[in-house]
């Protein structure tokens, strides 16, 4: 803060100096004794070509600091406060339901670890502490290379933060985005006033001090507002100070405000790098792939308070204090946890819309309620009904787990009860080895791939007279194993065996009856006549799949691989054979499948893209039924599935298929490219997207969609087009949300 304030006061002085007219004798002062540059100026033009000569140099200089490599032990901090809040939210009291109050410190992290860069293979650190207080993280800097910004590089991403990416004002092109003011300089440092050309570019603006004699940054000081289209936050402000290096800063500071839904907080991420220049032979701990290690089984609070490099202020050591002491307490009282109180402290009313989670106090058990109203249903072949289940949890210290899950479905119309058993077993954590065991007898998505949720359908059902979704009945008992085999190729190979029932529908109840409607039959290939679609008949069947992704990169914490996002496509390859004679299954066939796909391509400041692309064929098909069909992500329904896969028009049915197909699928996310030049949509912060899909199957010939879409958060609307061999074949809004 001292090097701010001299900042401020040299650039008052320049004010003055130039308020006097006194243009010559200023620059000439601010000359006096400089070494490379030293130079009196006639006019101020001349000032302004010398510093956009010496702003040009300084950009050249940041080619080579690209290139270099660096050894730090690294010690990061993350705090937020919640500022203000309301008393209530959704009807519920905030202070009764959280425990939250005004001016209260809600999330606090520090850790400690190792950090190396190398120009060739990347980021790697290594996590030594760690400890946090709170429930409620912050968008926090979970590793010192996320809070390693390099404003050499062209752009810049706050990881943490947001997806967009921001011009730097050392960039290559950085002359179209920025105007550079002189602020100061004497024979040792020179400070700049960074302005953006454009407002609401995606900008910095704030201050640069460099070193005089060869160009290196020593400190900086830029913010970013709200209006530059980072969610949540309405004030951000980036200070590093390089000190007498010129290679790394030694201090990071990222101070923020922001609020949702009323609720205002204000957060800091601080990192703190010492040199140390470690072992030559760092790299060779790591995987090709990991990026960061975090083994934090054990307690290491003393390392962290001997490295603790930002002091801890009073709020912030109480806060840990009160978190110790009831630690401490729990142990040393009686173990009644929740699981073991869970009957006389069940409230219904919580479970109504949402679910519900009951942990021991050393958060190895965990029973998970199943919210009550979604779990009601009606369509036309059970009527009114209701599906319900319970998961129960247990987790090892070895980070293995296991899970059971039972579920029950009735119907109240039909008088039929179904119920499902399901168990999962990660058994190895390091391989992302599972094993799964399902038994029981249900009703089921003809299409396994719809996007329509029973919720969905439901309701479409009784207020819109529209039963989308087809159903069959199935008795069935499968398994499946997986595991990553070696670096990043995963393999998965599972077998069913069932029994499969055609079915009817039996109710028309409507609470809106709209006449120019009709539900239609349960069989999605004959709408309007009630005919089963197949007979009853065994399926046996064995599937596997492998998966290979490129530039992978992942976290070990405790043992346990955390994926990050794929750098590079990610390749499958499917099979499936059904096979006859085997307790006697009716299938015969065999099935492959290949796929080309990858989320979230990064493309600057033009935002992201990701597309997905596959081809599929039935070989030696002698028998075949509709379930075992390849089906596709369709939508009729107003609100659509926005993955990657999903088509927003395609009927869930029609194009099925027992031949082949092929398929592609694109998106690309503008990510307020557009809509931040606009005055109305600013301050919406709109993402733009834009899209398409394609699918091809024999029988029905070529199926297109096009669409273009808003995105804001959680909420979404697209406006697409379909077309088929004859033209436009449906158009229409579509929405999504994802809370």
């Amino acid at each position: 803060m001292r090097e701010l304030g001299r900042v401020k006061h040299q650039f008052f002085t320049n004010k003055v100096c130039r308020f006097m007219g006194g243009f010559l004798i200023c620059f000439v002062l601010l000359d006096i004794n400089s070494n490379c540059f030293a130079r009196t100026f006639s006019t101020p033009k001349d000032s302004v070509n010398w510093l956009n000569q010496f702003m040009a140099d300084v950009i050249k200089l940041q080619k080579t600091r690209r290139k270099l490599s660096f050894t730090n032990d690294a010690y990061i901090k993350n705090h937020l406060m919640l500022d203000h809040g309301p008393k209530r939210i959704f009807g519920k009291s905030i202070k009764y339901y959280s425990g939250i109050n005004n001016n209260q410190l809600v999330w606090l992290n520090e850790s400690f670890s190792r950090l190396h860069y190398d120009k060739d293979i990347g980021y790697k650190e290594r996590v030594n502490a760690t400890k946090s207080y709170g429930k409620y993280p912050s968008w926090e800097f979970k590793s010192a290379a996320q809070l390693s910004l390099n404003f050499s590089q062209d752009l810049v991403r706050l990881e943490s933060l947001s997806d967009k990416s921001f011009v730097s004002p050392l960039a290559q092109n950085a002359m179209r985005y920025y105007q550079y003011n002189l602020v100061s300089k004497n024979a040792k440092e020179l400070t700049v006033e960074v302005v953006p050309k454009h407002r609401f570019s995606p900008t910095f603006s704030g201050y640069l001090t460099f070193n005089i004699n060869n160009c290196a940054l020593r400190y900086l000081d830029l913010k970013i507002s709200g209006d530059k289209g980072i969610n949540f936050i309405d004030t951000l402000q980036v200070v590093q100070d390089y000190g007498r290096e010129d290679i790394v800063p030694f201090y990071t500071l990222l101070k923020y405000k922001g609020d949702v839904l009323k609720f205002y907080f204000s957060g800091s991420s601080q990192a703190v790098f010492s040199d140390n220049t470690g072992k030559p032979d760092f790299f060779k701990d790591f995987k090709p792939a990991e990026v960061v290690q975090d083994d934090n089984s054990a307690s290491h609070s003393g390392v962290l308070k001997l490295h603790r490099k930002v002091p801890l202020t009073l709020q912030e050591r109480l806060s840990y204090e009160h978190q110790d002491s009831l630690n401490i307490r729990r142990k040393e009282r009686p173990i009644v946890d929740s699981l073991e109180n869970l009957a006389p402290r069940l409230n219904i009313l919580p479970l109504l819309f949402s679910e519900k989670i009951y942990t021991s106090l050393n958060k190895r058990r965990a029973i998970v309620l199943d919210p009550i109203v979604p779990a009601f249903f009606f369509n036309t072949v059970e009527g009114f009904g209701i599906n319900y289940g319970v998961s129960f949890f247990k987790f090892n210290q070895n980070n293995t787990s296991w899970s059971v899950s039972p579920r029950l479905r009735y119907s109240f119309d039909n008088k039929e009860l179904n119920s499902d058993l399901s168990a999962s077993w990660y058994y190895k954590p390091k391989k992302r080895g599972t094993l799964n065991f399902s038994i029981g007898s249900t009703y089921m998505d003809l299409n396994p791939n719809g996007s329509l949720t029973t919720l969905q359908n439901t309701l479409n059902t009784l207020f819109f007279e529209q039963n989308f979704m087809k159903l069959y009945r199935k008795e069935y008992v499968s398994t499946g194993i997986g595991r990553e085999l070696v670096g990043n190729l995963y393999l998965s190979v599972g077998t069913e065996l069932a029994r499969n029932y055609s079915v009817t529908n039996t109710k028309d109840f409507v609470f809106r009856d709209i006449k120019e409607r009709n539900f239609s039959s349960n069989n999605p290939i004959s709408p309007s006549e009630e005919d089963k679609l197949f007979p009853v008949y065994n399926s046996f069947y064995i599937n596997s799949s492998l998966i290979y992704t490129l530039k992978q990169p992942y976290i070990t914490k405790d043992g346990v691989k955390i994926y990050k996002l794929p750098q590079g496509p990610r390749f499958v390859l499917s099979f499936k054979k059904g096979i006859s004679g085997v307790l006697n299954s009716q299938s015969d066939y065999t099935y492959g499948e290949v796929e080309i796909q990858q989320e979230k391509l990064d493309m600057g400041l033009w935002g992201y893209g990701s597309y997905s692309v596959s081809a599929g064929k039935f070989y030696n098909a002698r028998s075949i039924y509709y379930p075992e069909w390849r089906h596709f992500s369709g939508n009729l329904a107003l609100i659509f599935n926005p993955g990657l896969r999903s088509f927003h028009l395609l009927n869930f049915y029609t194009y099925s298929t027992n031949r082949y197909f092929y398929e592609g699928h694109f998106e690309h996310n503008f990510n307020q490219f557009f809509s931040n030049r606009v005055p109305l949509l600013r301050k919406l912060k709109l993402q733009e997207l834009l899209g398409g899909a394609y699918l091809y199957q024999p029988e029905k010939g070529n199926y297109f969609e096009m669409y273009v879409g808003l995105k804001r958060v959680v909420f979404r609307a697209d406006y697409a087009v379909a077309f088929d061999k004859r033209g436009v074949l449906n158009q229409g809004f579509k929405i999504s949300y994802n809370f």
